[in-house]
């Protein structure tokens, strides 16, 4: 994929609200490229850091983290993202449609 994509999953991250997520695949259609969940999760890995994008809003479809982010979960707590037992994010309560 080329760079203009990646610069497209960062400005749709970036509007992610507090206390709300999005999956990979979510994200890869809402810029209506439904196949490409898995460059979306590339291009998170690469996001440059002076974004200070919310890239902790970015969770897989099935609500879990993110391996190897550490303090995901801690962030997301911080903002009031719930839990289930299996320590995935509650994604009915928590998911954001724009």
């Amino acid at each position: 994929m080329n760079k203009g994509f990646f610069d497209q999953v960062y400005d749709l991250v970036a509007q992610i609200p507090r206390g709300h997520v999005v999956s990979y695949s979510q994200v890869a259609r809402m810029l209506e490229q439904p196949h490409n969940a898995r460059v979306v999760g590339w291009a998170m890995r690469q996001s440059p850091p002076e974004r200070n994008l919310p890239s902790h809003r970015v969770v897989k479809k099935s609500g879990e983290l993110a391996p190897g982010f550490t303090n995901q979960r801690h962030l997301l707590e911080q903002e009031g993202v719930t839990f289930d037992q299996k320590g995935r994010v509650q994604m009915k309560q928590h998911n954001w449609n724009r």
